[in-house]
């Protein structure tokens, strides 16, 4: 049963990833301490985040984001 539940999605997830990579978006995997991400679950469970990807996504995007505007050394 498990097995038939999985292959229902694999449709809507390829479709999903096609549509992320058209909208300029790459799938990478990481591998984060126990301590990162028992910070990450702690920050879902109050409700900053709904998922550890969408709490990633943010980390990621506050460190470039913040290099961005940045002064440069002279």
């Amino acid at each position: 049963m498990l097995a038939q539940a999985r292959k229902s999605t694999a449709p809507f997830k390829a479709a999903s990833r096609r549509r992320k990579q058209a909208e300029g978006f790459y799938e990478t995997t990481v591998f984060v301490h126990e301590s990162a991400r028992d910070a990450i679950d702690r920050l879902i469970a109050e409700g900053r985040f709904k998922t550890r990807r969408e709490a990633m996504e943010h980390a990621i995007h506050s460190l470039f984001h913040a290099e961005e505007g940045a002064t440069k050394p002279r």
